[in-house]
C-alpha cells in the first residue's frame, strides 16, 4: 500500500512512492498458448496534490495507470557506496477502469492568500 511522505527542509511538500509490478504474458506459437513471464516492478513517485489524491485512492492488487516522466534517483550512502535507481515521476496516477468501476470525488484546489495592495 502507498505512504503518504513529506519531506523535511525549507522545500516541504507530499510525496508518494510506490512500486508497481507490470505483468506480461507471451503467446507462445509453439504450444499455443500464453506463458506468463516473471513480472517487472517500477518505482513510482508522486508530488503535492497527485501524491495526496494516490494515496487516498490507490490500493495494494489495484490495477493502477501511471503516467510522467522517467527520472534519475541515484544516490549516495552514508558509506560512500553509489547507488543507481531509476523511477517514474508521475503527473497522473489513477485506478484502471479495465477491470473497476470509479465514483470520481472533484478535490477543492486551496487557493493562494490574495496579495495585499499598496
Amino acid at each position: 500500500m502507498p505512504l503518504l511522505l513529506c519531506s523535511g527542509g525549507s522545500y516541504e511538500r507530499d510525496h508518494i512512492r510506490f512500486d508497481l509490478a507490470i505483468n506480461r504474458r507471451r503467446f507462445n506459437r509453439e504450444t499455443n498458448q500464453y506463458d506468463d513471464l516473471p513480472p517487472v516492478f517500477h518505482r513510482v513517485v508522486g508530488f503535492g496534490p497527485v501524491a495526496e489524491n494516490a494515496a487516498e485512492t490507490i490500493r495494494k492488487g489495484l490495477e493502477v495507470v501511471a503516467v510522467g516522466q522517467m527520472a534519475d534517483d541515484s544516490y549516495e550512502t552514508e558509506a560512500g557506496e553509489k547507488r543507481r535507481q531509476v523511477v517514474l515521476e508521475a503527473q497522473v496516477i489513477a485506478p484502471s477502469l479495465r477491470f473497476a468501476k470509479a465514483n470520481v470525488v472533484r478535490v477543492q484546489r486551496e487557493q493562494p492568500a490574495p496579495e495585499p495592495e499598496g
